[in-house]
């Protein structure tokens, strides 16, 4: 075995970023072979991530990630141990990365042991990228939630804070890209049920009416009255709760619904939304 030399320790810690001993210390065990000390210190890295696996992960990061053609993209949560890591270079390109795995999976919502699996542009696996993460940053990471959305024309918008974000689908290309931007952060800020009323929560809205009814019957109002009562409630609901019937938090839009606000921009409907919040 030749001598390991000072250049051959620095350049793989510059591909690691681990300790210079780690590094020269792989090196020595396996001959010098940069490629061979790269395997090693992800086998130890992983096993010191299985020791540390249920840590509490509270902190993280959202990760969106859209095609050119804007036609599929896909948006994850990576949990973390703390803020400071979740704000790191290194995490945030690993959570981009691993969203853009995301958008060549088949499944809409796949599993994230599946997405860990896959093979990246680098010929190597996004779990192999979160054991190098790892490596450096010294703390539990999980993988929470995988969304694939694909549609016309996607928009996205991630918190200057990492800890929300938002990736939706139009019908149609919008007029400027900022309607499509604007409306992921009003969902951000509403966090629809969502995207028409037809899709809310059936038990929500029996749950409104049953509600207005016994409120309206108790009052004495006349049954006439009850009943549009009833669907006063029911309107107001899903006018706060249907994301193409809420009113546009932008004040571009002049207080407009949604729908007659993506209407204006040659837009008909939202073919497919996911919002998504650290621990929500």
């Amino acid at each position: 075995m030749g001598q390991i030399t000072a250049a051959a320790v620095k350049a793989l810690r510059d591909r690691t970023g681990l300790p210079m001993m780690e590094c020269k210390k792989a090196l020595t065990e396996v001959g010098g072979d940069e490629a061979a000390a790269i395997e090693l210190l992800n086998r130890k890295y992983k096993g010191k991530m299985e020791e540390r696996a249920d840590r509490e992960t509270g902190e993280g990061r959202i990760g969106v990630h859209i095609s050119d053609d804007r036609k599929t993209g896909g948006i994850v949560e990576l949990r973390c141990e703390t803020a400071p890591v979740a704000k790191t270079d290194i995490y945030a390109d690993l959570v981009t990365m691993i969203a853009k795995v995301v958008t060549s999976q088949n499944e809409k919502e796949p599993a994230p042991d599946t997405v860990l699996a896959t093979r990246t542009d680098t010929g190597t696996t996004a779990n192999d990228a979160l054991i190098d993460a790892y490596s450096k940053l010294q703390e539990t990471m999980n993988l929470i939630r995988c969304r694939k959305i694909t549609g016309e024309y996607l928009a996205h918008y991630v918190h200057h804070d990492g800890k929300s974000g938002v990736l939706l689908a139009l019908d149609a290309v919008p007029s400027s890209e900022a309607v499509g931007i604007d409306l992921a952060q009003h969902a951000m800020f509403t966090k629809p049920l969502a995207i028409t009323r037809e899709g809310l929560p059936t038990e929500a809205l029996e749950k409104v009416r049953d509600t207005a009814r016994t409120v309206a019957q108790d009052e004495g109002k006349p049954e006439q009255i009850i009943e549009k009562i009833v669907q006063g409630k029911v309107n107001a609901f899903c006018a706060a709760n249907a994301l193409m019937e809420q009113e546009h938090v932008k004040p571009d839009y002049d207080k407009k619904r949604v729908r007659d606000a993506l209407k204006a921009a040659g837009v008909s409907a939202v073919t497919d939304l996911e919002v998504v919040t650290i621990g929500g």
